[in-house]
């Protein structure tokens, strides 16, 4: 508002407040005026007038820089809201899945499901993040079936998976069985973070 207020003030006022073409002739008197005050001034006065424009720059520099920091970031509140509408999801995989990884996956998927990816590229990232050890074209090969299933919006896969794979405590799982596993909740995962109105993704990747 101080910005518009200072335009409408300068083309309103019948004198312009500087010569908008400083070589036109009628400026001169404008910049000879200017000088005189400037020479006027003591060497102890300029350095004074100096140090106080340079801190009144700066604490406005500052103020900007703390109002930023402490303005909170509408994106975050909000993707922390889809996490967690995604994580009580997950929570019937509770006594499969470690808590620790559900949480993980909930966050990951509320991601990657509004990157545009591939869901098969997601899939694999999504569970990639848990599963380290494993080689991310080998987790594709697992996850293109889910991946289908995802596109196709048909849970049988899912299904499948889930009985497939013994309802032991995660770290007596053998790695084959906790990567179909973590797929599989991977995909419940992105399913329940995908955006509504959002077109499917492809498969190809």
């Amino acid at each position: 508002m101080a910005a518009e207020h200072d335009l409408l003030a300068a083309i309103l006022q019948t004198e312009p407040a500087y010569p908008w073409q400083p070589l036109a002739p009628e400026a001169e008197d404008y910049l000879a005026s200017l000088e005189t005050e400037f020479d006027a001034l003591a060497d102890d006065d300029l350095s004074t007038a100096i140090a106080a424009g340079w801190q009144t720059l700066a604490n406005q520099i500052t103020a900007q820089m703390n109002a930023a920091q402490t303005t909170p970031q509408p994106s975050v509140g909000l993707n922390q809201k889809a996490a967690a509408s995604v994580l009580d999801q997950l929570r019937q995989f509770q006594g499969r899945l470690p808590g620790e990884l559900l949480q993980s996956l909930a966050s990951s998927a509320t991601t990657l499901a509004r990157s545009g990816q591939p869901l098969i590229d997601q899939l694999v990232q999504c569970a990639g993040d848990i599963l380290p050890g494993w080689n991310l074209d080998d987790l594709a090969v697992l996850a293109r079936p889910l991946a289908y299933s995802l596109r196709d919006g048909r849970g049988e896969i899912v299904e499948l998976n889930l009985r497939a794979i013994p309802a032991n405590a995660w770290d007596s799982l053998s790695d084959l069985e906790q990567a179909r596993l973590t797929l599989t909740v991977a995909s419940v995962a992105l399913k329940a973070a995908k955006p509504e109105a959002s077109p499917g993704a492809s498969t190809a990747g």
